[in-house]
């Protein structure tokens, strides 16, 4: 369970969970303003999919016209049958959301992550693990994780299962 007052204090928080994570990240698309960088396995269905996410995500895209997300998938045909709403959304919103697959070389990377504007981290060390960090407000911290992301994205290939249906 995410604790309000620790995230309003900054407090990193240990989660436990799908729910506890799925409701961090509905908190991080609450949180964004102008960017959210996500680095996903294969964006699972009970996360991604869930539609307190997608809302909040829909919300966060359509409250400015800077509003952006990229998200980096490890194996994108996958993510296409999991993470159903979202990837509506984002069909919908194709000018503001941007899908890639990692390059080859980096597909050993483990951990997943979602950093909102340089400020808010979600991060979670192996992807198949059911506990996670959540900082939401470490500007430090998310702007290291920025820094690698950053490098993994210009390194990556447009993820063309997304494409295929109209991205």
């Amino acid at each position: 369970m995410i604790d309000p007052t620790a995230a309003d204090a900054g407090t990193p928080q240990r989660l436990d969970g799908g729910v506890a994570y799925t409701g961090a990240l509905e908190q991080l698309f609450g949180l964004a303003r102008h960017q959210v960088a996500i680095l996903s396995h294969a964006l699972p269905r009970d996360i991604y999919g869930a539609q307190a996410v997608v809302d909040r995500m829909q919300t966060f895209l359509l409250g400015s016209p800077r509003a952006q997300v990229r998200v980096l998938v490890h194996q994108p045909d996958l993510a296409m049958r999991r993470a159903h709403r979202f990837v509506e959304l984002a069909r919908r919103l194709s000018s503001r959301v941007e899908f890639r697959q990692l390059a080859e070389e980096h597909r050993s990377t483990s951990e997943e992550y979602v950093i909102a504007d340089e400020q808010a981290l979600l991060y979670k060390e192996n992807h198949d693990q059911l506990s996670a960090i959540w900082r939401p407000n470490s500007p430090l911290d998310a702007r290291l994780k920025l820094r690698a992301y950053e490098e993994l994205w210009n390194g990556a290939t447009p993820a063309r299962e997304f494409y295929a249906l109209g991205l």
